[in-house]
C-alpha cells in the first residue's frame, strides 16, 4: 500500500491511497470488522523512509452523524497517478 498526500493550496489537501488485490482484501476484512465492532481500524507506515502521512484512522460514525465527505465510485475522467 502507499500513500501520499498532495498541497491543493489554500488548506486543501489530497490524500492518495494505492492498493494491490491483497490490500484491497484486507481493506475489505477490516471494514466488515469496524461494521460488526463500532470500533476504528488504522491504515499505519512504517515510519521509515521518507517523511509522510503516519496513520489514517477509519473509525465508526452513527448514521445520522453530519458528513463532510463522499464515497464516489464513478470512472476518474482523466488519470490522477
Amino acid at each position: 500500500m502507499n500513500v501520499d498526500i498532495k498541497d491543493l493550496a489554500k488548506g486543501w489537501y489530497d490524500l492518495g491511497v494505492g492498493v494491490t488485490s491483497s490490500d484491497i482484501a484486507a481493506l475489505i476484512s477490516g471494514l466488515q470488522a469496524l461494521q460488526e465492532r463500532r470500533d476504528h481500524v488504522h491504515i499505519r507506515s512504517g515510519f521509515s523512509g521518507d517523511p509522510g502521512v503516519a496513520d489514517i484512522e477509519i473509525y465508526w460514525i452513527e448514521d445520522d452523524t453530519p458528513s463532510n465527505m463522499t464515497l464516489d465510485t464513478s470512472p476518474p475522467v482523466s488519470p490522477t497517478r
